[in-house]
């Protein structure tokens, strides 16, 4: 395994990746990451760098990521990511210009002691998944969240929801469904590794969110796992609420990743 970032958040994204079978390797004074069996998974096959790149850097760091994890036609994006400070000024609109999608990330923490009460759901009931038709859920919720799913939208469900069960499957963790009745209107991850838990995928439902799913889902997960790890850790996306309401329930704030990723169609036509 190689020498992992400062960043907890990067830290378990390339333990779990490593879990589930994909390659993990120092290269220098990068990371390089690889998974074989699904080369359209975009942070799958990816760069970690040891800090954010400037558009001097670029062309050097296309090349590196076309030697150390590939290039078309088996991969056909560029995937770079980094960890940042929580008080970092982060800027990447140049490389905007260049074809990449910038996506910053909270990386959240907190003691299970440190959660506080919250209002829940009463009508939510939040259990692990234990059917096969609770996956077939899970798999139309995600690709209902996708703007605009494809051929390779679905392989790459397909390909999550096999490591996540091997995951599972092994112990490390679960995956638990939050349901009114019989219906699955939200679901989250949450995996053990190296005495940290980490979330994985929290989602609602678009026709059910602003209801306290989220939170109902999250606090009960932390009740059922109670015992089992000290350290819990989320990742958030900046651009979206869902970070204020983990940090609304006691989470706090521990750096973030960066990334910046130049999906297909632009790489192969540039």
């Amino acid at each position: 395994m190689c020498h992992l970032p400062v960043s907890v958040g990067l830290a378990t994204d390339l333990l779990l990746l490593a879990e589930t079978g994909s390659l993990v390797e120092s290269q220098g004074e990068n990371i390089a990451v690889r998974t074989p069996d699904a080369p359209e998974y975009f942070f799958g096959n990816m760069l970690v760098l040891p800090w954010r790149p400037s558009t001097r850097d670029l062309k050097r760091l296309e090349y590196d990521f076309a030697q150390l994890v590939g290039e078309p036609p088996l991969i056909a994006h560029r995937t770079f990511a980094w960890s940042e400070s929580a008080e970092s000024t982060v800027n990447l609109d140049a490389f905007v210009k260049q074809g990449y999608i910038p996506a910053v990330c909270r990386v959240l923490a907190a003691h299970p002691d440190d959660i506080r009460p919250i209002e829940k759901n009463s009508l939510i009931k939040v259990r692990p998944f234990d059917t096969a038709e609770d996956w077939d859920a899970w798999s139309r919720m995600h690709l209902s969240d996708m703007s605009d799913p494809t051929d390779s939208s679905q392989r790459y469900i397909e390909y999550q929801r096999k490591a996540y069960t091997s995951l599972i499957n092994r112990d490390l963790g679960n995956w638990w469904g939050a349901y009114i009745e019989d219906e699955q209107v939200g679901s989250l991850g949450l995996f053990f590794l190296g005495g940290i838990a980490r979330f994985q995928s929290v989602i609602t439902a678009p026709q059910h969110r602003n209801t306290g799913i989220c939170k109902t889902l999250v606090s009960e997960v932390i009740r059922q796992i109670a015992g089992r790890s000290n350290r819990l850790i989320i990742v958030a996306d900046e651009a979206y609420h869902a970070g204020n309401i983990y940090m609304a329930m006691g989470f706090q704030q521990q750096g973030r990743i960066a990334s910046l990723c130049q999906e297909p169609l632009y790489a192969t036509t540039r």
